[in-house]
């Protein structure tokens, strides 16, 4: 065969991997779907007290342990096909010792110095070369959100890996201590052939090792600056007052060659008792330190909190009169009590976002990013274009998965109340989400600001804020104008619709804007998307239906 025919016997393979990595996607996702509704349909009041219980659930779970199986078969093949490549990335590399002495020279972009003498800043210690002589390396505190925005999308993008260094100059990406750093080689100096890397936004110099797993670094992420400021310390004390990682206070002195020295303010020392954990012994820190491992009262016990209804409800109330003789100097609630034993109390939970987002009017063009496809005609987008309200959306992230804020959420005691608002992880990240369905242990969220929906467990939801009230949802439901679906759940024509417009800008024609929104989407060549998977087959022609508000209502 030809060197073309081996390409593109090539090109077709992978094709073919392509498409059925989303079909796999899809399978598994409805495989979980198929075991939630095992789960509802055996275990609800009616079925649990029905003769044929026990043959219902001998027989979905003989199919749950099917769909267990032909899962681990796949799982099995694809961890040893890729066997080799996770232990490089699991094993720790050990790295040589930069040579005493050794002097390297370093071309990338330098961090920003927007500082003046005088200045009070907060810096992050990200690395100490010698404390000896007081140099540093630290982050400015005041961008430590644009940093994390910048970061931390290298962890979960997809990498092209590297067999050798790229020239010098050229910046990449290493992967250590689990975590994937930009960095750049060292430009060769006369009569010194040993190789190093400097990692940009830590400031530590690491001797190049071939065993380092490396990948290419995305252009746009090249051309931002360094996040790692060269610092030193001005005060001649000769025990290096910093640690590694600590956010310290300092005042600017001066900057000399792209070094930023430093003055740190002196913290105050800490307030001695004379009875503290440090003078207590370890039999009296023990006893300090125990917690009852039971409770005296049953409803404690057994609902995790004890109900108020004595407190606030009046014992002497007649419920002739629905009230008691005190009259209207009684301060407490005329109500009865439940005759079946169940607290009156209730808690108040968050249902909506009053922010309303802005309806396009009918017949204009919009733009949309769509985020979820959920069925061949129906998908959740971004409006796109409006500066403000992208840039309070970033804000509203930022402030939603800042590491002091996350400390700060509240988890639930017991689990949360259909329709209420939550904060929900997905992916590592914290969004704001609605509960749609309760389990045992598990909840299911409908993503606001995304159209997804998700199944996550009790440690992975958190008490809703109001502060994060102020911004409508993001996501936008809409329906394509002009076609329907040829079959419910038809994979293939899903699959075709995610890969054409997720993630992806597109121009969109409102036709009605009542919920869900009628749209026609266009792509980049204003060729109408509904035209395309009509004439794949994959979807049905429709003709676009309007809602009239002012027509009559049959009948």
């Amino acid at each position: 065969m030809t060197f073309d025919t081996y390409e593109q016997l090539w090109d077709v393979s992978q094709e073919y991997l392509e498409k059925h990595v989303a079909f796999v996607n899809s399978l598994t996702s409805l495989m979980l779907e198929r075991a939630n509704q095992f789960r509802s349909h055996l275990f609800n009041a009616e079925s649990t007290n029905h003769d044929t219980f026990i043959q219902d659930f001998e027989d979905a779970h003989d199919k749950l342990q099917g769909m267990c199986k032909s899962l681990q078969n796949v799982v099995n093949d694809w961890k040893r096909l890729f066997a080799d490549h996770c232990f490089e990335l699991s094993k720790t590399p050990s790295l040589k010792h930069l040579p005493d002495g050794a002097d390297f020279t370093f071309n990338f972009i330098k961090p920003t110095l927007d500082f003046q003498a005088g200045q009070q800043v907060q810096l992050i210690v990200t690395y100490i070369p010698d404390p000896l002589d007081g140099t540093f390396y630290a982050m400015d505190g005041s961008q430590k959100d644009d940093i994390r925005m910048c970061l931390t999308p290298l962890q979960k993008m997809p990498k092209v890996m590297l067999t050798k260094a790229p020239p010098t100059g050229t910046m990449f990406i290493v992967y250590l201590d689990k975590v994937w750093h930009r960095a750049v080689c060292n430009i060769p100096a006369t009569g010194c052939d040993v190789e190093a890397i400097h990692l940009v936004d830590l400031g530590e110099t690491l001797m190049y090792e071939d065993h380092i797993p490396k990948a290419k670094l995305p252009e746009d992420m090249s051309k931002v600056p360094a996040y790692a400021i060269k610092c030193q310390d001005s005060s001649n004390s000769t025990q290096f007052p910093l640690s590694l990682y600590d956010g310290v206070s300092c005042t600017v002195v001066a900057i000399e060659n792209d070094v930023v020295i430093v003055e740190h303010y002196q913290a105050h020392p800490k307030e001695e008792y004379a009875i503290s954990r440090d003078t207590l012994t370890a039999a009296e820190l023990e006893e300090f330190d125990e917690m009852p491992l039971s409770t005296s009262n049953p409803m404690k016990a057994v609902l995790g909190y004890v109900p108020k209804d004595d407190e606030r409800l009046c014992k002497h109330y007649d419920p002739r009169t629905k009230r008691c003789f005190k009259g209207s100097n009684c301060r407490l609630r005329h109500e009865p009590k439940d005759s079946d034993g169940w607290t009156l109390d209730r808690d108040t939970v968050s249902v909506s976002v009053p922010a309303q987002k802005e309806v396009p009017p009918r017949n204009s063009y919009i733009m949309l990013l769509p985020t979820c496809v959920v069925d061949v005609d129906q998908f959740y987008a971004h409006v796109i274009g409006d500066e403000t309200n992208d840039k309070n959306y970033e804000r509203l992230m930022a402030e939603m998965n800042d590491p002091e804020a996350v400390a700060n959420f509240k988890p639930f005691k017991l689990l949360p109340s259909l329709g209420e608002l939550v904060i929900a992880k997905y992916d590592g990240i914290w969004y704001r989400a609605t509960v749609c369905d309760i389990f045992e242990n598990t909840v299911n969220v409908f993503y606001i600001d995304y159209g997804n929906t998700a199944t996550v467990g009790s440690d992975e939801i958190r008490r809703w804020e109001d502060r994060f009230k102020y911004l409508p949802y993001q996501a936008a439901c809409c329906r394509i104008a002009n076609i329907r679906r040829v079959k419910p759940c038809h994979l293939e024509a899903i699959d075709q619709l995610y890969k054409s417009i997720v993630d992806k800008p597109l121009k969109a024609l409102i036709i009605d804007n009542k919920h869900p929104w009628e749209v026609q989407l266009l792509d980049n060549d204003d060729f109408d998307i509904g035209e395309a998977l009509i004439m794949a087959k994959l979807a049905l022609p429709r003709k676009p239906s309007k809602f009239d508000a002012k027509a009559a209502i049959p009948g």
